[in-house]
């Protein structure tokens, strides 16, 4: 159990029976106290206080039975003062001396300020055990998307088996409607399948021989089989409830402050308690006046609302980002997030598209656009080549049937020699054919070239027939997001291996200024070390694998791609959407989120920095009477709490207020 978890005193539900029990006892509590306060305040005789003690003695045994129990452990292990420490200390006092009252005949008795303050913390424990259940909401949601059973395809036969039972190399059949059991490859079939649960992409994507499936998504339309890859804790959905689960339980920066916070404040507290009551004692007040002051003071303060402060928003902040589809590591980087002021993106993959596509086809001495690709995906169709794989692609999108070829050579660094049709096709390098080359072509080339796009020529028989140029062309969103992190204030940076006339073109088209072109895998890590050591919070967004380092090196790196693909380890946020809205919608969730943080710490510091001196009398000589019961400051606590709690739920509003 964590510090503040053992301050705040959060008894979370263990079993179903104990919220009925929990209200059963709430329900005895209210029903004595109100008979307590009735008698205290409306009759005055020693019978009464032996009514009275009647009354008070089953609220003290039985609900005050958790108080103290956590009190003898927390004294057993020595684990310093909790609010437990406050809540025992303080009504054991006031009831201790009204049962020495009851019995001596003095007549003075606190009876309804133990039942009241132990009824009242009874209820907060218990509404806040209840909000504290909600908000590990995402980690039981994604705990529920396990099937139980899957059915294996064993000796040609179909069986069923508890899907825990499922082994690597196993095939799967899943039917339309069914949940897959776990990761593994298709096999047999395609279908759509949902995936939103565990990526947060609305639309089902489409399966076929080949693809991954993840592990919990749901078959929607179509028969498959597939063969299982990862199984039990090795298996995408596993991998994301440990994440989520010890994200949630991570300390951030801000929370450590206030860990320390609460450790200090309750000694500090009993101190100014114990003053305060020596000062009333000293100044001819009388011992019940004393006693009242003391438990007052220990009752009204709210070192839970300080210890809950962090957490429950840390908490609910990942909640909310994984039912998103956004993984984030723990509070730290959720705080991190918050306050990122340089956002270094990849280029290749990350900005852009990730593959090189065909832009311009400008053909040339009688050819036609349609011509021109025909020829070039003919000679280009046995190459593996990236440029020739994205001009057959472009082909074959345009329904272009490819011509035969007879004779087939690459080129190594100049490009394709072929036979078709009796002609020698060469698609390539300009430079390797420049002879063949008319000067106003040449300037197209340059001028294609200046925007950042690879030009290579197609030519029959050493004459030019036409130019085709490819890019790898930005993501559509690319340029609204880069906008977007402007308009909240972060410098924008594009990294890059590519020359830095390509480099410049590609970001000129995505609205960005500064770019780091010619940078080595192994060197984009140094730059960004370099920004760090200029002062700069930076955060370093690209694909999880061959950014790994410079991931690692960032304040926050963030890894782009989907669930089955990213490596996990590389980043500290994970897109599973590998949609570059989710970047900007965890960077707004964190700012959001260390609002909320900030707004809580305000709240618990300032209630207890107005309610501690009432308490402890300081304006007893303007009222003459302290303006604060026992029964009152317990009200108070709630309040706080409740302040505290509430505003932390807002988090969950984020999509709605975004």
């Amino acid at each position: 159990m964590t510090e503040l978890e053992c301050v705040c005193c959060a008894t979370e539900t263990k079993d179903e029976g104990a919220p009925k029990n929990s209200k059963y006892l709430i329900s005895m509590g209210l029903a004595l106290t109100i008979v307590i306060v009735v008698l205290e305040t409306f009759f005055d005789s020693p019978e009464i206080d032996f009514i009275l003690l009647g009354l008070a003695t089953p609220i003290q045994v039985i609900l005050g039975k958790p108080f103290y129990v956590r009190f003898y452990h927390t004294v057993k292990h020595r684990a310093g003062f909790t609010v437990d420490t406050l809540v025992v200390l303080s009504t054991t006092v006031a009831y201790a001396y009204s049962v020495l009252s009851t019995l001596v005949g003095t007549h003075t008795t606190f009876f309804e300020a133990s039942a009241s303050v132990l009824t009242i913390f009874f209820i907060g424990e218990y509404v806040e055990a209840r909000i504290r259940k909600s908000t590990s909401g995402s980690i039981r949601s994604l705990l529920e998307l396990k099937p139980k059973n899957a059915t294996i395809l064993k000796n040609n036969s179909e069986e069923i088996i508890q899907a825990d039972r499922i082994q690597v190399g196993d095939i799967i059949v899943v039917k339309p409607g069914e949940k897959i059991a776990t990761d593994g490859i298709v096999m047999y079939g395609e279908s759509s399948v949902d995936e939103s649960m565990i990526t947060g992409e609305s639309l089902p994507v489409d399966k076929v021989i080949g693809d991954k499936v993840i592990g919990g998504t749901i078959n929607k339309n179509g028969y498959m089989r597939f063969r299982a890859t990862n199984v039990g804790s090795h298996t995408v959905l596993a991998s994301i409830i440990e994440m989520v689960e010890r994200a949630r339980t991570s300390k951030s920066h801000i929370q450590r402050v206030a860990d320390r916070a609460v450790k200090h404040f309750i000694p500090i507290l009993f101190a100014i308690a114990i003053t305060s009551s020596l000062f009333w004692l000293f100044s001819l007040q009388s011992i019940p006046f004393a006693l009242t002051v003391f438990a007052t003071v220990l009752v009204v303060a709210c070192p839970c609302a300080l210890g809950i402060a962090t957490p429950m928003v840390v908490s609910l902040g990942i909640d909310k980002a994984a039912r998103h589809g956004v993984l984030i590591k723990g509070g730290e980087y959720l705080e991190k997030l918050a306050t990122v002021e340089t956002i270094i993106f990849d280029k290749t993959g990350t900005l852009t598209q990730g593959n090189l596509q065909v832009t311009d086809v400008i053909p040339s001495n009688g050819y036609d656009m349609t011509s021109v690709l025909q020829v070039a995906a003919s000679a280009e169709l046995k190459s593996e080549h990236p440029i020739s794989k994205a001009i057959v692609a472009k082909a074959s999108s345009l329904g272009i049937k490819p011509l035969e070829i007879a004779s087939f050579e690459a080129l190594t660094g100049h490009g394709i020699l072929a036979l078709c049709e009796q002609k020698q096709i060469f698609v390539g390098r300009p430079k390797t054919k420049i002879e063949t080359i008319p000067q106003d072509q040449l300037m197209t080339i340059s001028d294609l070239e200046s925007e950042g796009k690879t030009v290579v020529i197609v030519c029959s028989d050493d004459k030019l027939i036409g130019l085709v140029a490819l890019a790898d062309t930005p993501r559509e969103n690319a340029k609204h997001i880069v906008d977007d992190l402007k308009k909240m204030g972060k410098d924008v940076i594009m990294i890059s291996g590519d020359n830095q006339q390509t480099a410049n073109a590609v970001a000129r088209r995505i609205g960005i200024e500064h770019v780091l072109a010619q940078v080595l895998p192994e060197q984009k890590a140094l730059q960004v070390k370099r920004l760090q050591e200029e002062g700069k919070k930076v955060a370093m967004v690209g694909d999880g694998i061959n950014d790994a380092p410079a991931l690692t090196q960032a304040d926050v790196g963030i890894a782009i791609g989907s669930g089955t693909d990213v490596a996990i380890a590389a980043g500290h946020v994970i897109i599973m959407k590998s949609d570059l809205h989710d970047v900007v919608y965890a960077i707004k969730l964190a700012k959001h989120s260390f609002a909320k943080i900030k707004q809580n710490l305000a709240i618990s510091f300032t209630y207890n920095a107005i309610t501690i001196p009432i308490a402890a009398g300081i304006l007893y000589g303007i009222t003459n009477s302290l303006i604060l019961s026992p029964a009152l400051a317990a009200l108070g606590w709630i309040v706080s709490d409740s302040s505290v709690f509430g505003n932390s739920l807002l988090v969950r509003r984020f999509a709605l207020l975004h």
